[in-house]
């Protein structure tokens, strides 16, 4: 199977770029849809990663970022279920390490580094870290509804449909990793595919409209009536004096210097509208 970083290289495209390679069976999904999703509960997560830390570890920090991926192959045993799929959870070594000691308030330490062996203090911590975290991140408005996570830490699953890294801030030595298999995807997706349909499929009420129509960030003109006459004419009128004018029975509406339409006037309530629009556009 070809990979989307490959793919991306020989489009000449960077890996860094804000581009979502998509495979022919993700197409008709939205996809695209997946960060903003997370996104709208950034200020929730960030304010819960924060309160997390300094309640249970005595650390300040909050969240510096949060990065996606797709398509990532990668052997995890640190995995969760629930009724709507799998997560793993990942943390960098050097992250890990470096919260292990502001924990126990040690100065960095020259036994541990990435090459030496994890030690049951490591994997007790990360474990810990992972069942904590993951409760924060997979939340009923992210996935659609309350899950329970059951650990699963001497397993292995290799094969993730999405992933959400993100840094601590004051801490970049790492990421924390949380990796999503297909089903769950799949099931938060069709919440987001349903959303779109029923937005779609929502009839907006008179006052809705009308207030969108109102936040709309331009004026339409309609220049409801017009008169011929003279200059000697204009240079003699006084103030307050009538002019006969009538109605235009075809009225231009105007958008900038571009006249959009010819219109009718017509009375609705009490009030002039425009109605039976006609498409003129000028060159």
């Amino acid at each position: 199977m070809v990979s989307a970083k490959d793919t991306l290289k020989k489009l000449n495209i960077d890996g860094e770029d804000n581009v979502l390679p998509l495979a022919v069976s993700q197409l008709g999904k939205p996809w695209h849809k997946l960060a903003e999703h997370i996104n709208k509960n950034y200020d929730n997560f960030d304010v819960s990663v924060s309160r997390y830390f300094l309640n249970k570890f005595r650390i300040n920090t909050s969240l510096a970022n949060i990065i996606f991926s797709i398509e990532e192959n990668k052997k995890c045993h640190q995995l969760y279920s629930c009724s709507a799929g799998k997560i793993a959870f990942e943390i960098d070594r050097p992250l890990l390490l470096t919260l292990l000691n502001d924990f126990y308030g040690v100065t960095d330490n020259t036994e541990l580094n990435e090459t030496t062996e994890i030690t049951q203090t490591e994997l007790r911590l990360q474990e810990r870290l992972g069942d904590e975290i993951s409760q924060i991140f997979l939340t009923p408005e992210v996935i659609g509804l309350p899950i329970t996570l059951q650990p699963h830490h001497n397993q292995q699953h290799s094969q993730w449909a999405w992933s959400l890294s993100f840094q601590l801030r004051g801490y970049p030595q790492g990421v924390i990793t949380l990796h999503f298999d297909h089903q769950l995807i799949d099931h938060i997706l069709s919440g987001l595919r349903q959303e779109n349909e029923q937005a779609v499929h929502t009839a907006l009420s008179g006052d809705q409209l009308e207030r969108q129509l109102c936040r709309v960030p331009f004026t339409l003109t309609a220049q409801l009536a017009s008169v011929e006459t003279t200059l000697e004419r204009l240079l003699t009128l006084q103030v307050e004096e009538v002019l006969p004018i009538f109605l235009n029975e075809s009225v231009p509406v105007i958008l900038g210097d571009e006249v959009l339409f010819q219109a009718k006037v017509s009375e609705h309530q009490g009030q002039l509208v425009l109605s039976d629009f006609i498409d003129h556009y000028t060159r």
